[in-house]
């Protein structure tokens, strides 16, 4: 299985939320777990993980016609039984350029049983392949009002590009009744239901 997570706007905590949802299938007994940065221009799993990127996902993309298991195993990083794709630690040129994910997507689903990806906001090229090769689409938000605008327009951006409803899901992280707007308000508000709370 894949699963991409995307920030409806920065600050929701998707990277943590990533980060936490691969070491939950490791804790859980799935033997073969990635997490992955895809996020180019603002990837901090090296930050999150304290981790140094000697390779990037851009080292698999540069071999990827010529990609295997054991080059694969000399680009990830290893991390209490977790394998951890990076995003490069500096933006470097061409990465505005970045359209297509796929084969990239497509060469995890042969290694491991689960894939977490965190990439960056749901637009463009790039992001909508991702969105496009996972099996779940996780839409990270908080529940104060300028988040659930990010929301609203990032559901109808993934609409627009026929990413299926069916596969999208919800997530609303520190959630706070005191401070925003309800579950119930937000399902209304967004004409989608909320797949999962984190207080």
């Amino acid at each position: 299985k894949v699963f991409s997570l995307f920030p409806a706007k920065g600050a929701c905590g998707s990277s943590t939320l990533a980060s936490s949802l691969a070491q939950h299938y490791k804790r859980i007994g799935v033997k073969k777990t990635l997490l992955a940065d895809l996020d180019p221009l603002t990837g901090t799993l090296s930050f999150l993980h304290k981790l140094k990127a000697n390779y990037s996902f851009l080292d698999v993309l540069s071999r990827i016609s010529t990609m295997d298991a054991d080059v694969w195993k000399g680009i990830v990083a290893q991390q209490n039984g977790l394998d951890i794709l990076l995003a490069p630690d500096t933006v470097n040129n061409g990465v505005g350029e970045l359209t297509d994910a796929t084969a990239l997507v497509t060469f995890a689903r042969t290694l491991y049983e689960v894939s977490v990806i965190d990439a960056g906001s749901v637009y463009g090229e790039w992001n909508i392949t991702i969105a496009r090769n996972s099996d779940q689409v996780l839409l990270v938000t908080t529940n104060e009002l300028p988040a659930l605008q990010a929301a609203q327009r990032a559901l109808s951006y993934l609409e627009s590009q026929r990413i299926s409803s069916s596969r999208v899901r919800l997530i609303v992280n520190r959630y706070n009744k005191e401070y925003g707007l309800s579950r119930e308000v937000i399902e209304t508000a967004l004409h989608c239901e909320v797949f999962h709370l984190v207080p």
